[in-house]
């Protein structure tokens, strides 16, 4: 057996969750960042500060964007208006920043993550710390790390979870048995969770979830409006 096969049979036989962390060994993302994968490729999702290009993170020094709650109404609509697109034609119609989508996506990548991505860039409340300028996080893990870098991810096995009430244009995680799935909150009514979802079935489609507090699959939410939300600077105490 060649050392070639003999590394195949190896990741082969590795449990699901080390085989999907191979494609990481040994990437750094220049110590600034965290290396995540999807489909056998790495990805970094850098730390504040920086962008990601190729497997490494370079410094910037781009400015915040500025919140209100309009950015997350915008989100929504430009959302709904790519429903029933298939990849190729998502964002097409549209002018200016970012273009169509699918000249940012990876051939054959699981786009449901771009899609989120290029509604917040489109929308004036862009990710950080990605490619193509930082907006861009091609992986639902790396979206969850963004939210629970700014204390704005609220998970199932949370306390908050019981009261915690998702709002039009937040981000929601769901749970598959493989590399996860990303969306974006429609609304809540009641107990039904509609949601707005790139890449369900090879488009963007409407999808509702009952009772989704107790939904095996809703793995939780990231709040916009905490995630953008001024950061208060502790005051240096004088002595």
């Amino acid at each position: 057996m060649t050392s070639r096969a003999a590394l195949v049979l190896v990741l082969v036989m590795l449990p699901s969750t080390a085989r999907a962390q191979a494609p990481c060994v040994g990437v750094t993302c220049s110590l600034h960042g965290l290396c995540t994968s999807e489909q056998g490729e790495a990805f970094c999702a850098c730390d504040e500060g920086f962008d990601a290009v190729g497997l490494e993170c370079v410094r910037t020094r781009r400015r915040a964007p500025a919140w209100s709650p309009s950015s997350a109404v915008r989100a929504v609509e430009i959302a709904l208006g790519e429903v029933d697109h298939a990849l190729a034609s998502v964002g097409r119609a549209r002018r200016g920043e970012p273009g169509a989508l699918a000249s940012h996506v990876r051939e054959g990548a699981l786009w449901c993550s771009d899609f989120v991505s290029w509604v917040y860039r489109a929308a004036g409340v862009p990710f950080t710390g990605g490619s193509r300028g930082g907006w861009l996080l091609p992986t639902n893990t790396s979206i969850r790390r963004w939210f629970d870098r700014r204390s704005a991810y609220v998970s199932r096995a949370d306390h908050e979870w019981r009261t915690f009430v998702p709002q039009p244009g937040d981000y929601v995680r769901i749970s598959t048995p493989t590399w996860g799935h990303s969306a974006i909150v429609q609304r809540v009514d009641g107990e039904t969770l509609h949601t707005i979802e790139g890449n369900a079935g090879g488009r963007v489609r409407l999808v509702h979830y009952a009772r989704w507090r107790a939904h095996a699959r809703i793995d939780g939410f990231g709040s916009l409006a905490r995630a953008h939300a001024p950061r208060v600077v502790p005051a240096m105490v004088q002595r």
